[in-house]
């Protein structure tokens, strides 16, 4: 089964999206922190990384841009509750805007894993 890791420091945003992507058949696994991303990357394996943009310690896309090096094919999806253009300046990651629908989410996925 494909797995998923939501990274957010919102709990109940990452509990929303957990039960989204798993109606749609993902397994998922979280944290709350870009920090506990990173030492949960050294212990799971996952097919896609969805990570906000802005939580304490180690923003997603510095969490991206640092297992880049070590998984470079590894999809990364960024979320962002900021307004403006479909990147995050400095990212060469896609971003999906919050709030966004089910829909969108899956969708976003979809187009990541095309062969999973």
């Amino acid at each position: 089964m494909t797995r998923i890791l939501v990274a957010d420091d919102n709990r109940q945003l990452v509990e929303m999206l957990r039960a989204m992507l798993e109606d749609a058949g993902y397994d998922v696994v979280s944290a709350s922190s870009g920090l506990a991303a990173s030492a949960l990357l050294d212990k799971e394996e996952v097919d896609l990384l969805i990570l906000d943009v802005l939580m304490p310690g180690m923003s997603g896309d510095a969490v991206a841009d640092l297992l880049r090096r070590s998984r470079p094919d590894l999809p990364v999806l960024l979320m962002t509750g900021d307004s403006g253009e479909s990147f995050v300046p400095g990212t060469a990651y896609p971003v999906l805007r919050k709030p966004f629908s089910e829909q969108q989410l899956v969708e976003a996925v979809r187009l990541l894993l095309p062969s999973i």
